[in-house]
C-alpha cells in the first residue's frame, strides 16, 4: 500500500504521530515509572554535569562525550524510577560512546609533577 507516488495527507501523517506518541507514552510510562519526578532528577543531573563541566573547562559549549555523559545520566534515572533492562544496555553504550568522543587531555608546561620523597630523604633535608 505504501506506494511512493501516492502523497499522504500531511494532516493523515501528524495524527498518525501524535496517535502513535499518546501510546507510546502509555507503555513507555509502564517501564520508566514516574515520569515527572524521573525528569526531575534528570534536570538536577544535568544541571549539575553542566555546572562542573563549565567550571572544569571555563567553556559554556557542550562538547560531543559531554552529550553522551548526560545521556546515560538519562538512563541511571529511568533506573531509578523504573525497570528495564534497556536502561543498563543504552547507559554502558552510552557511557562506551563518550570515552571514544572524549578528547585526549593535552599535557600542559603548567602542571608540575607530583615530587615524592621517602622519610629518609626528607630527614637528609632537615640536617
Amino acid at each position: 500500500m505504501n506506494n511512493p507516488r501516492i502523497k499522504a495527507d500531511p494532516l493523515a501523517v501528524s495524527e498518525s504521530v501524535l496517535l502513535d506518541a499518546g501510546n507510546a507514552i502509555r507503555e513507555r510510562n509502564k517501564e520508566h515509572g514516574h515520569t515527572e519526578r524521573s525528569f526531575k532528577m534528570i534536570g538536577e543531573l544535568w544541571s549539575i554535569y553542566i555546572t562542573h563541566a563549565y567550571t572544569s573547562r571555563d567553556d559554556l559549549m557542550l562538547k560531543p562525550h559531554d552529550i553522551a555523559q548526560m545521556m546515560s545520566l538519562v538512563k541511571i534515572a529511568r533506573a531509578v524510577y523504573g525497570y528495564s533492562l534497556d536502561n543498563f544496555i543504552d547507559g554502558a553504550g552510552y557511557t562506551a560512546l563518550a570515552a571514544m568522543l572524549t578528547p585526549s587531555p593535552q599535557k600542559s608546561a603548567d602542571i608540575r609533577p607530583i615530587i615524592t620523597t621517602t622519610k629518609s630523604e626528607a630527614k637528609d633535608d632537615t640536617v
